[in-house]
């Protein structure tokens, strides 16, 4: 399994030029004043628009909002269409993907994965190839022991036990992350037991994917990153395929 240093995030430029040897990471600051992320409401859906009205703070629906008008913002770019247009459909698990049509056979092998958490926010576009992009912000208070126990294959919990205690949250971090990355690729959600595969957790160490039970060589074609977002956040990608080539790019709202 290939495991890659992540680039610098560079000033995004659209439309992105997608091209199948390439995966695209977008990092998004989602701590913006209202003038600037509620005008991204304009290209929801109307469901969409629906359910940002269902949330009862402001965080989660900064979040939702920012987070997917910049998604159909992207999407739209790259298939020459208005961001309002994009249509989405979602597998038996919830894993979103789009709606193409018989015009739209050109991108018709696009996939992405989003996540969000305290102020940012991750998409990740591939051509051909599933994609799952987690990240994490540092919380204190998380008791990553017990949890680690519960979630984690019995190796992963020895192995964060190990680690010196000053290392012991980031690791946590960096196992739940890449754990997150690999099932949201696979488009399973927490159907899949987080126990059946094992992730590097020293957050010393390049992410990997270490072992995926009764398939030995599974992890042989699946490539994994450890995503530098930013202090107090872990972040990882986990693209089904090995040795590709990962660009970041920062969207900015001014």
């Amino acid at each position: 399994m290939s495991t890659l240093v992540n680039s610098d995030w560079l000033p995004i430029s659209l439309p992105l030029e997608l091209s199948a040897d390439v995966v695209h990471v977008v990092r998004l600051k989602l701590d913006l004043p209202l003038e600037h992320w509620l005008p991204f409401s304009d290209v929801l859906s109307e469901e969409e628009r629906q359910r940002a009205a269902r949330f009862r703070f402001d965080e989660p629906r900064r979040q939702f909002v920012t987070c997917r008008g910049t998604l159909r913002k992207l999407l739209g770019s790259l298939c020459r269409i208005s961001p309002n247009a994009i249509e989405f459909q979602y597998g038996p698990h919830g894993k979103p993907g789009l709606m193409v049509r018989q015009a739209d056979s050109r991108i018709s092998e696009l996939q992405f994965s989003v996540s969000h958490s305290g102020s940012l926010g991750l998409i990740a576009l591939s051509v051909g190839k599933a994609v799952g992009v987690d990240v994490e912000e540092f919380s204190p208070a998380v008791k990553h022991h017990q949890l680690a126990e519960r979630y984690f294959a019995p190796p992963e919990a020895q192995e964060l036990k190990r680690l010196p205690a000053e290392l012991q949250l980031s690791g946590f971090y960096r196992g739940w992350t890449c754990k997150e990355a690999y099932i949201k690729a696979l488009g399973t959600g927490l159907s899949h037991s987080l126990s059946s595969f094992q992730v590097t957790i020293d957050p010393a160490r390049p992410a990997s994917l270490c072992h995926i039970d009764g398939k030995p060589r599974e992890p042989d074609r699946w490539t994994a990153m450890a995503l530098d977002v930013g202090a107090r956040y872990a972040a990882a990608l986990m693209i089904a395929e090995p040795n590709c080539r990962v660009q970041c790019w920062d969207w900015s709202v001014t």
